[in-house]
């Protein structure tokens, strides 16, 4: 157990993987190249990726000097365990910050670490075929995921997306179970420590640390450990007598196992609605983003700037079959589901009014991100069931603040748009809103319309202290308060919307309950996709009906809730 390992490491993401945790804590030592034994207490400020390390030496003045003649160091610390040590750097500049000495360094051509065995992260490949399946406590359902490390004191997995957003750094979790091809189970829990996005914002990836195991479990771990690293030496060997296979990695009948992998994000209930594919593509950006948010990054332009395209490429092919796919949406968590249906929307009523291309992009990216700061507020605060006192109203209000900062790398997209969109979405004529109270004409004319489609957005939608509201209430609501709303943008929203939306289930007087699909120039369902009959709700329909056939169902009574029903277009999660 004590016999260590040496590893250098070049390539640049497991650099980073390395160099962010060592970020994360903090305090290193300096030690300058050449010298033996003496070292120095300095802080690993910040990161630039592939290019920089900044260093905080406030607490050590006198190393001023020798640094900024060019003398070399490493900087030494601990992660997970193992020692890491950079290779010769040097400093390039000082950064200028009152109180503080902070220097601007090169970035590390290499990392050496030493860790003992026990803490040695055996690799995990997807056709060695290890089953996982994470759960966060009792009353949550399993998460599908990828193991992609492990060792005595955690494991590195990968997840989808969409179940990363619910994890936090810090939190418990109640089972890790892990199945090997020969049928061999093994169930951890512990904490999560980190989750962040892969390279290319697809996937997430989560570290784990495990609890202390009874002596029968950490012996079993430990044989995964060995064998796994034992396998991983196998494959890469180039010795004229190779190891034999790892039995744990091979079926009772002793043959290679079926690859491992993620089941699909879009799963086949979309495969035939072009417009859901792309809206799911464009989820994962948001859930990404909010990771990217989480651990300090900025809004990522390029992404955001593509993304935007999508939306007004599906809006200008079909504004109803966009519309409509929206409710594919409807099992998504809140923020996403918002977001999307927001920028949708936003974008569809700012194209009625005849805006061009460039306001309607810039419209719709402002849109797309406006209420992400909020993943950087206390749970408590958006899951809260009651009205917030003045403390956590404040720290509700930072939201806005906390997206505009991160905002500096999106040089194309418009300020004023965006101050409109996202600055002025929560303000109130009568000056009621925030975050700075603005009102009247100090509010421009998008930051009205903005207002109209969040809140018909979010009133639709249940909370956890209030139940949806019928739209036809939240029109009366918004054309009832002209002292906050703005009227005009109401009548709008309406016209073009109409009281029974496309992808709404509209309720009908014969019983019928039908997805609208279409409508006409007055608002009206044109093409609706009869699913069922609540007289009968033995027999599931699946007709397709447009204008004149429509009259058959009757009068149109409104929109219902499909859940009520046992009817959703969204597809169910695995």
């Amino acid at each position: 157990m004590a016999e260590s390992a040496t590893t250098d490491i070049s390539k640049a993401n497991a650099k980073w993987e390395w160099l962010e945790p060592l970020c994360l804590h903090g305090s290193v030592n300096l030690a300058f190249a050449g010298a033996f034994g003496a070292s120095w207490p300095v802080v690993l400020d910040d990161i630039e990726r592939d290019e920089a390390i900044i260093i905080d030496i406030t607490a050590t003045p006198a190393l001023t000097d020798r640094l900024e003649a060019g003398e070399s160091f490493h900087l030494i610390g601990h992660v997970n365990g193992a020692m890491v040590r950079t290779s010769a750097l040097t400093v390039q500049g000082r950064l200028d910050q009152a109180g503080r000495v902070r220097l601007r360094c090169s970035y590390p051509e290499m990392l050496s670490t030493v860790h003992r065995r026990g803490t040695f992260r055996a690799p995990i490949r997807s056709e060695m075929g290890v089953a996982a399946h994470f759960r966060l406590n009792a009353d949550a359902a399993d998460m599908p995921v990828e193991l992609d490390n492990l060792s005595l004191g955690g494991c590195l997995l990968t997840l989808r997306l969409a179940d990363a957003v619910r994890l936090t750094s810090d939190q418990p979790f109640e089972q890790l179970s892990l199945q090997f091809p020969n049928g061999q189970r093994l169930t951890l829990a512990g904490w999560v420590r980190h989750v962040r996005t892969d390279d290319e914002w697809t996937t997430a990836r989560v570290g784990c640390e495990f609890a202390e195991l009874p002596i029968d479990g950490e012996r079993m771990l430990w044989h995964c450990v060995k064998e796994a690293e034992r396998e991983s030496a196998r494959r890469v060997s180039q010795s004229a007598t190779p190891l034999q296979p790892s039995t744990l990695f091979l079926t009772p009948e002793g043959k290679k196992p079926a690859p491992v992998a993620l089941p699909a994000r879009t799963p086949a209930t979309v495969a035939g609605n072009t417009a859901a594919r792309y809206l799911f593509k464009i989820a994962d950006y948001l859930y990404a983003q909010i990771l990217e948010l989480q651990n300090g990054g900025e809004i990522a332009s390029t992404l955001l700037s593509r993304h935007t395209d999508t939306l007004l490429r599906l809006a200008a092919q079909s504004r109803e079959s966009l519309l409509f796919a929206l409710a594919y949406l409807d099992t998504e968590p809140a923020p996403i589901r918002h977001g999307l249906g927001v920028a949708v929307r936003a974008a569809d009523l700012a194209r009625g009014q005849g805006h061009d291309t460039e306001t309607l992009k810039a419209v719709t990216a402002s849109a797309l991100i406006h209420d992400l700061g909020k993943a950087l507020l206390p749970s408590a605060i958006l899951e809260s069931a009651s009205a917030l006192d003045s403390a956590q109203r404040d720290q509700l209000v930072e939201h806005v603040a906390f997206i505009r900062q991160r905002l500096d790398n999106c040089r194309w997209l418009s300020p004023h748009i965006a101050d409109q969109i996202i600055g002025e979405v929560n303000e109130r004529l009568d000056g009621s809103g925030y975050p700075v109270g603005a009102g009247g004409d100090s509010i421009g004319d998008l930051g009205r319309m903005m207002a109209v489609v969040d809140v018909v957005e979010a009133m639709t939608r249940p909370r956890p202290d209030r139940a949806a509201w019928p739209l036809t209430e939240v029109y009366r609501h918004l054309l009832g308060h002209p002292e906050q709303f703005d009227t005009v943008w109401v009548q709008r929203y309406v016209k073009r919307f109409g009281t029974a939306p496309v992808g709404a289930l509209a309720r009908f007087s014969s019983g019928a309950l039908a997805w609208v699909q279409r409508l006409d120039d007055r608002g009206r369902p044109r093409q609706v996709h009869l699913v069922l009959n609540v007289n009968s709700r033995q027999r599931r329909l699946d007709q397709l009906l447009m204008d004149g056939d429509i009259d058959q169902l009757g009068r149109l009574e409104g929109v219902v809730d499909p859940q009520a029903f046992g009817l959703s277009l969204a597809p169910a999660r695995e």
